[in-house]
C-alpha cells in the first residue's frame, strides 16, 4: 500500500511538471505566432490552466453546500499565489523588465482586488447583477490588453509547428492531464498522510492547500527556468484574477449568489487586500531579489501558522 501511494505520487508529480512545461512551451509558440505579449499569455492561458484544480474544488464545495470551502479556497488560493507563488517568482531575479504598457496590467489588478476587498469586506450578497458587472469588467479588461502590441521583434524562434489548431489543441491536452495529475497528486498524498497517522485537518491545511497551488508553483518555476519571468507574472496576476471572477462566477450560476463577508475573518480579509497591494508596488517598482523572497514566503508561513495554532 505505502509503495503503491509512494509510486502513484511520484507519477503524478512527474506528469505534473510535464503536464505544466509542455503548455508553457507551446503557449510561447502561441504567442510568438500572433505577437502577443507573454505577460497576456500569462494571464488568460497559463493561469486559467493552472486555476482548474481551485475551479474544481470550488464545483464540489458548492455540490455539498459548504460554501465557507469555497470562500476559503478563493482567498486562501490568492494569498498563497501572491506571498508563496510570488516569493518563488522573484528569488533568482535581479530586476524586473516590465514595460510601461504592462502597468496598466496591474493596475487592473488592483483595481479588481480593491473592488473585490469591498465585496467581501461589506455584507454584500453577491447575485446574478454582480456576474454581469463582473463579465462586463472581464470584457473590458481582454479589450485593453489585446490592444497592447507584442514588443518581441525576434527572428530567432523558429515556429515548427504552423497549424494554429493543433496548437491549441495541444495547449487543451496539456491542461487536461495538468488538471488529472494534481487531482491525483493530492488524493495520493493524502493517503499517505492517513497511512502514517496524520490528522485531517493537517491534511488539509499541507496536501489540499499547497496541492490546489501546485500547478501555480510548477507552471511559475518552469517559466523561470525558461526565463520568461514575465511568463511567470502574467500566472499569478491571472490565477487571482480568474479565482476572483471565475469562482464567484461559479458560485453565482450554482447557487443564485453570495455573500463571502460572514464566511470569512477580518485577517483574512486585510492580509488579502494587504498582500495584494504589497505585490502591486513590488512589481510596480520593479523590485526584486532574495530578501524580498524570503520575506513574501515567511509572511505566508507565518499567516500558516496563525491559521492553525
Amino acid at each position: 500500500m505505502i509503495i503503491q501511494n509512494i509510486f502513484g505520487l511520484l507519477i503524478s508529480l512527474v506528469t505534473l511538471i510535464w503536464s505544466c512545461d509542455y503548455a508553457i512551451k507551446n503557449s510561447i509558440s502561441f504567442s510568438k505566432i500572433f505577437k502577443i505579449r507573454e505577460i497576456f499569455i500569462g494571464i488568460f492561458i497559463i493561469a486559467l490552466g493552472t486555476s482548474l484544480p481551485e475551479f474544481a474544488a470550488t464545483f464540489q464545495a458548492l455540490k455539498l453546500k459548504s460554501e465557507g470551502i469555497v470562500a476559503g479556497n478563493l482567498i486562501g488560493s490568492n494569498i498563497a499565489n501572491v506571498l508563496l507563488v510570488g516569493g518563488i517568482m522573484i528569488f533568482p531575479i535581479k530586476y524586473l523588465n516590465l514595460g510601461s504598457e504592462d502597468k496598466g496590467t496591474f493596475q487592473f489588478f488592483l483595481l479588481f482586488s480593491v473592488l473585490f476587498f469591498l465585496l467581501i469586506f461589506f455584507d454584500i450578497n453577491i447575485d446574478f447583477k454582480f456576474s454581469i458587472i463582473f463579465i462586463l469588467l472581464l470584457i473590458l479588461f481582454f479589450y485593453f490588453e489585446l490592444k497592447k502590441p507584442s514588443k518581441d521583434k525576434s527572428s530567432e524562434f523558429i515556429i515548427k509547428d504552423r497549424s494554429i489548431y493543433l496548437l491549441i489543441f495541444k495547449i487543451l491536452g496539456a491542461f487536461i492531464v495538468l488538471f488529472i495529475s494534481s487531482h491525483y497528486f493530492i488524493n495520493y498524498s493524502k493517503n499517505m498522510t492517513e497511512i502514517f497517522g496524520v490528522a485531517e485537518t493537517t491534511i488539509g491545511i499541507t496536501v489540499v492547500a499547497f496541492g490546489t497551488s501546485l500547478p501555480e508553483v510548477v507552471a511559475t518555476v518552469i517559466s523561470i527556468l525558461k526565463k520568461q519571468n514575465n511568463l511567470a507574472l502574467g500566472n499569478i496576476l491571472g490565477s487571482n484574477i480568474a479565482n476572483i471572477f471565475g469562482i464567484t462566477l461559479i458560485a453565482i450560476f450554482m447557487n443564485g449568489e453570495i455573500n463571502y463577508h460572514n464566511l470569512l475573518s477580518d485577517v483574512d480579509k486585510l492580509l488579502f487586500i494587504i498582500a495584494s497591494i504589497i505585490f502591486f508596488v513590488i512589481i510596480y517598482l520593479r523590485l526584486a531579489g532574495k530578501l524580498i523572497s524570503i520575506g513574501l514566503i515567511l509572511s505566508y508561513l507565518t499567516y500558516f501558522i496563525y491559521l492553525y495554532l
